[in-house]
């Protein structure tokens, strides 16, 4: 985490710059009422999956809508598995046991054979007249390089031909997958009204430097990380995973792409720690491309606002480093805070801060030297943070 951080005034990116203060986005609307969404929409710089793309861009036109889309199936569940067996038998992808269909993430949408280019043309020119009304892209969801869903093969003219061995480490599947980005990349970018391609994506399964990951961040506008620094809201993520969602984070921003971080927490309520270490650990990546949301229970599709997200922490200083000498502690220095997080599951550490007293976001008064127990970070205001 040594790069030099972007200055002030990028080039026009996927989202609007997020450069200073912290940026949000809505994961789903069904929950929110339209009048809701027109008074509300200035928060936010994205909704992944809308239902009323008009009703936000009545309230803010500069806001990217997107048209939610399991990417391995079909779009919508107006067809069921009869209507493809009896319409597209052979575009139905199914498990090695060449009973069961692949269905993605669990969801109902019959699952396509993706290896096909006519099934991905078909997606798309199918599709393209929803995108076209009202929305500025297509969020297609559980797009990853490994195959999750185990998907096998199809029968064609009856026959079992296998595409996929079915195991989660397949290279056929990841060809697969970034055959179906090129071709989805270039068709919505190329339309008349051009539309952007964002993904719900975990790149930090994949190391730094991994060509097939860079080759899937090349062919999409805006990255969704579901996992993130909360593990699908499953609790902290470690040391070593913040590390690497940093990394990933700085790389598809310094390519113009949107990394857009999802904190959901499997809890009723989000407390003071769960709070500080989401908003934390998101500005130790945020550049000019990135927006967070948090949530708890039940869920997407309801907007959750918290008055911290109001907090003036400026624009960054510099990069998030390592401390190097407590092991799993990282800060960032911006214009107008300190953000510090202790990423240790099991150790806590007492920190001499950079500044004798600060405010915390929370509005508590905070001195040097701070002691900071596991999985816990602190977002502290001060004017002169640079220094």
């Amino acid at each position: 985490m040594s790069h030099t951080p972007d200055g002030p005034g990028p080039g026009p990116g996927p989202i609007t710059d997020t450069w200073t203060d912290i940026h949000l986005f809505q994961v789903f609307d069904g929950r929110i009422t339209r009048g809701k969404a027109t008074q509300d929409a200035p928060r936010y710089n994205l909704v992944w999956g809308s239902g009323e793309p008009s009703a936000w861009k009545d309230g803010n036109w500069d806001i990217v809508t997107s048209y939610y889309a399991p990417f391995d199936g079909d779009f919508t569940m107006a067809h069921g598995l009869t209507w493809w067996q009896n319409n597209h038998p052979d575009w139905i992808l199914y498990k090695c046991d060449q009973k069961t269909p692949a269905w993605p993430g669990g969801l109902r949408n019959v699952p396509l054979d993706i290896s096909n280019p006519a099934v991905v043309r078909w997606q798309m020119r199918t599709y393209e007249p929803s995108l076209e009304g009202g929305y500025d892209g297509l969020a297609a969801d559980l797009v990853g390089l490994n195959n999750a869903s185990g998907g096998c093969g199809v029968f064609v003219n009856g026959v079992w031909t296998q595409r996929f061995t079915g195991e989660l480490e397949d290279d056929a599947w990841s060809q697969a997958v970034l055959g179906w980005l090129r071709y989805s990349y270039g068709y919505l970018h190329g339309l008349p009204r051009p539309l952007s391609l964002g993904v719900n994506h975990v790149p930090e399964n994949r190391p730094m430097g991994d060509p097939e990951e860079e080759d899937l961040i090349n062919h999409i506008d805006f990255e969704t990380d579901e996992s993130s620094f909360t593990d699908y809201g499953n609790g902290y993520a470690s040391s070593a995973k913040v590390a690497l969602i940093i990394q990933w984070m700085h790389y598809i921003q310094s390519r113009g792409k949107a990394y857009i971080v999802d904190d959901k927490w499997n809890t009723n309520t989000v407390d003071h720690q769960q709070l500080g270490w989401s908003i934390a650990t998101y500005l130790l990546g945020k550049y000019h491309h990135s927006s967070v949301y948090i949530d708890h229970l039940p869920g997407y599709g309801y907007e959750y606002w918290y008055p911290e997200y109001d907090a003036k922490v400026g624009s960054p200083c510099g990069d998030a480093v390592a401390d190097p000498n407590d092991n799993g502690v990282y800060s960032r220095k911006y214009t107008k805070s300190y953000v510090v997080v202790n990423a240790t599951q099991n150790k806590t550490y007492t920190l001499t801060l950079p500044h004798p007293q600060y405010t915390s976001i929370f509005g508590k008064t905070v001195t040097s030297p701070l002691t900071l127990a596991p999985d816990t970070a602190a977002v502290l205001l001060d004017a002169h943070s640079c220094r």
